[in-house]
């Protein structure tokens, strides 16, 4: 059986050198994990404040879109009245 070709030092020093790329890659990849989270807890914030906006959004719709207040424009603002009912007429087929 031959033997290995490399001393014991430098089968140390490739572990050595193993362990660091290792090391480096774990710090990376947490680093990378925390921007994410980071970035998901901003993203979070955001969409509650657009969801609170939306709400308050579809109230106002709500409110202006109320019968009530559309009877109330259209009789103040542009002098609109009901029809009397004794003007209608039906008509059958």
């Amino acid at each position: 059986m031959s033997e290995l070709p490399l001393s014991p030092a430098s089968i140390i020093a490739l572990l050595g050198a193993g362990l660091l790329a290792s090391a480096l890659a774990v710090v990376a990849s947490t680093h990378h994990v925390r921007e994410g989270y980071a970035r998901l807890q901003h993203l979070e914030l955001q969409r509650w404040e657009l969801q609170e906006h939306y709400t308050r959004l579809l109230l106002e719709v709500n409110i202006w879109a109320a019968p009530h207040r559309i009877n109330q424009i259209a009789s103040e603002t542009l002098s609109m009245q009901a029809p009397d009912l004794s003007l209608s007429q039906v008509i059958s087929e």
